[in-house]
C-alpha cells in the first residue's frame, strides 16, 4: 500500500488523566497500531508547545482556560497548560507505537501560537506550516485517527462550550 496514516496527537494529555483528556481516547490505541501494519508509510504528529505558550489561559492574567481572547490572527480559545515540551502529558501514549513511524511531526512550538487544531496551516489559515509538505508528495492520502473536528472539540469541552464558533 502507497497511502499514509497520520496519527494525531495520541499524547498522555489527551487521554485519561491528561490536561486535555478525550474520554476513552486511549481505547482507540490499539486499532491504531493494527492499522500501522497496513500502512505505507506512518506519520505521528505530536504537540510540544513551550512553556508559556501563548495558547495557554497561564500566560494571560486574569483569564482562565477555555475563555477566549482575541489574538492578531483572530479569536483564541484559551486551554490548559498541556503537551509542554519534555513534559510526561507531552509523551505518547505508552501503548502506542512508535517504531512504525517513519516521520513524528512536532507542532505547536512557536511561542505565540498561531497553530491550534491544524497540521497545515496556522491559525490565520493562510501561512503554511511544515506539515504543509506532507500533501505535496505522492502517497499523501491520508488517513487519519483523529474524530471529526466537533466530536473532538465536544469531547474536550464537554458542557463547557467555548464562546466562539469553533
Amino acid at each position: 500500500m502507497s497511502d499514509a496514516l497520520i496519527v494525531i496527537d495520541v499524547q498522555n494529555d489527551f487521554c485519561p488523566g491528561g490536561a486535555l483528556a478525550v474520554s476513552d481516547g486511549d481505547q482507540i490505541i490499539t486499532g491504531i497500531n493494527q492499522l500501522m501494519a497496513d500502512a505505507g508509510t506512518v506519520v505521528l504528529t505530536q504537540d510540544w508547545h513551550p512553556a508559556g505558550h501563548a495558547s495557554f489561559a497561564s500566560s494571560h492574567a486574569g483569564k482562565s482556560p477555555y475563555d477566549l481572547v482575541e489574538m492578531p490572527y483572530g479569536p483564541q480559545v484559551l486551554w490548559p497548560d498541556h503537551c509542554v515540551q519534555g513534559s510526561k502529558g507531552a509523551q505518547f501514549h505508552p501503548n502506542l507505537k512508535t517504531d512504525p513511524a517513519a516521520l513524528i511531526l512536532r507542532k505547536g512550538m512557536t511561542p505565540r501560537n498561531r497553530q491550534l487544531l491544524g497540521i497545515f496551516f496556522e491559525n490565520d489559515h493562510q501561512t503554511p506550516d511544515r506539515a504543509s509538505r506532507l500533501a505535496q508528495n505522492p502517497w499523501y492520502h491520508p488517513s487519519h485517527t483523529r474524530r471529526s473536528r466537533h466530536r473532538f472539540l465536544r469531547a474536550i469541552f464537554g458542557p463547557r462550550r467555548p464562546k466562539t464558533g469553533l
